[in-house]
């Protein structure tokens, strides 16, 4: 009997800790709702009722102190893992760091110590707790994949060891599945592109490789389901599913382990691609007041970094390929637009890391832009053009930053010896070390 007893004590806290996080979550995005539909009236009554007694923070505390420390909430269960998946959901609107990451890592764990990435160990098991547990599993690996994507790490588990089935096509589970869909190709691309194994193969095999993921991405956009077609109404709308799709478009493309001398067709790809995306999130953020996480920043400056670099690397070839005007007109055009929304998000977020990573990528992109601008204008010229890298360069005359902000971190002399890295914005903002992850931008050199 006390055996029973301490079992439904747990189930309780366990249950109760779901219970204040999904409210903590509500209440995020209720504030969030509040500012996106830009509501006055009653506005500050409510939202101080909220503060005073239902915060998201009181909330999330609450649900902390409901989560036994005992050994019990040790043993891998699926309410723990969904009580980790939670955390790690609300932490990702917070500065991240390494944190969320060892998480959904301890949840996969978790799921694979269950057995949840494979069949066999629900053969007879109710068929909607089978569906639960494929629901549990897919949810924890596109997580992880996501995240191992942004911070260039790989996963925990490699897809040739998943055997469960995605959980059954309905209406209700449409855009889900096709969120998975979207992760298993991005999976593939940090396995089969950014392995560090992968450099040995010639250049006819890794250009059918980088093709191939190419026609999965293509396939995966001609069939996003249609919202219009469906009972169910989803939050996420079109141009989601396409900043989904230039995000990773851009990755696949550009100089990476497996080639590390992309083609100029390649090349292109990468700067349109990374251009649409910059304008896709320019366009959210004109029309909406969208809430702002430090995961949005990252693909912001991922992509406006991932353009300078390919720019950078190969302009040359660029030039050929497409002419110069595009490298003299639309480049500096897509990089503005890039920094235009990083001070969009800067004025309504007013954090002053933001401030500092949007000097700094003020440095590199007119670095860049002054060495491709006077090499194709000025050939002659651009032969005995110092092409040394920005962190080396003379902080006499370093170019214009924007008003208020300081000087960057990257021209500060005790950086000058040790050459610095563009990868080094991510460092403050996602807690990551640049030797820990398979993103290079070293190329911008």
């Amino acid at each position: 009997m006390e055996n029973i007893s301490h079992s439904q004590n747990s189930s309780h806290t366990m249950e109760m800790a779901t219970f204040y996080l999904v409210m903590a979550l509500g209440a995020i995005n209720h504030d969030n709702t509040i500012k996106e539909l830009k509501i006055q009236a009653h506005e500050s009554s409510f939202q101080h009722r909220i503060a005073s007694g239902h915060s998201s923070a009181l909330l999330y505390l609450k649900a902390l102190k409901q989560i036994d420390l005992g050994a019990q909430c040790c043993t891998p269960s699926i309410s723990l893992i969904r009580i980790l998946l939670l955390i790690s959901i609300y932490s990702s609107y917070e500065p991240i760091s390494s944190s969320q990451w060892q998480l959904i890592g301890l949840a996969m764990r978790m799921a694979i110590e269950l057995g949840l990435h494979t069949p066999s160990r629900a053969s007879r098991l109710p068929d909607s707790e089978k569906e639960q547990r494929k629901s549990i599993f897919w949810t924890i690996y596109a997580m992880e994949i996501n995240l191992a994507y942004n911070l260039g790490r790989p996963p925990s588990l490699g897809e040739e060891h998943i055997t469960t089935d995605l959980p059954i096509a309905s209406s209700a589970t449409c855009f889900s599945t096709h969120h998975i869909k979207h992760r298993q190709i991005q999976g593939r691309i940090i396995s089969q592109v950014y392995a560090a194994n992968k450099s040995a193969r010639n250049t006819t095999e890794t250009d059918v490789v980088i093709a191939r993921l190419q026609e999965e991405l293509d396939e995966w956009r001609l069939s996003i389901p249609n919202p219009t077609k469906l009972e169910n109404a989803t939050s996420y709308p079109y141009d989601f599913w396409i900043r989904l799709y230039h995000g990773t478009s851009f990755v696949l493309h550009r100089s990476s382990p497996l080639r590390p001398d992309p083609p100029p067709e390649s090349l292109e790809r990468c700067l349109r691609s990374a251009s649409a995306y910059i304008d896709n999130i320019y366009a959210l953020l004109r029309s909406s007041n969208i809430p702002i996480s430090w995961m949005l920043v990252q693909g912001i400056l991922f992509a406006g970094l991932t353009m300078l670099t390919t720019a950078r690397m190969g302009f040359r070839q660029l030039a050929s390929h497409m002419g110069s005007h595009c490298l003299i007109v639309d480049l500096p055009a897509w990089i503005r637009r890039c920094s235009v929304c990083l001070a969009i998000i800067n004025e309504r977020w007013n954090e002053d890391l933001l401030s500092r990573l949007d000097s700094q990528f003020e440095v590199i992109a007119n670095d860049t832009l002054r060495i491709i601008s006077s090499s194709l204008l000025s050939p002659r010229v651009s032969d005995t053009l110092d092409v040394t890298p920005f962190y080396y360069q003379s902080i006499a005359n370093p170019p214009s930053t924007p008003a208020n902000c300081s000087p960057p971190n990257i021209l500060a002399e005790d950086n000058l010896a040790d050459g610095g890295d563009p990868f080094d914005l991510m460092l403050d903002m996602m807690g990551l070390d640049p030797m820990e992850t398979f993103w290079d931008f070293s190329s911008l050199g």
